[in-house]
């Protein structure tokens, strides 16, 4: 029984080695995409729209974008945060203004307090 024991004890790095999770060769498990909202101030017309939009498509890591002048805003859905800020970026060197609304309901925020139970 003992000499199971000391084979078994020296095994363990060899097998260690083997496993890819053990050795960090296994990629990273890719992060669920966000969904950021964005307030964009300059836009007039139709054609600020179709600017925006396609420019937010040219950013690799962008899954959708939906811009509406009526809102004067977008909501993109996107793989990380780097993607999130090279979106902006961009919008922004087409000469809009841009700033981030806080997240509601994409589970990146912390959910709202509980209401308060008092007299």
């Amino acid at each position: 029984m003992k000499l199971h024991r000391v084979l078994l004890r020296a095994s363990v790095p060899i097998l260690a080695l083997l496993c890819g999770a053990c050795s960090g060769d296994v990629a990273p498990s890719p992060s669920s995409p966000i969904t950021i909202q964005l307030d964009v101030r300059g836009m007039h017309c139709g054609g600020c729209v179709a600017a925006i939009t396609a420019e937010a498509r040219e950013v690799d890591g962008v899954e959708s974008v939906e811009v509406s002048l009526e809102r004067r805003a977008a909501t993109l859905r996107v793989r990380d945060e780097s993607t999130a800020a090279e979106v902006i970026r961009a919008i922004e060197s087409l000469g809009y203004t841009v700033s981030r609304k806080p997240n509601q309901g994409d589970g990146a925020a912390s959910p709202p307090a509980p209401p308060s139970v008092g007299g």
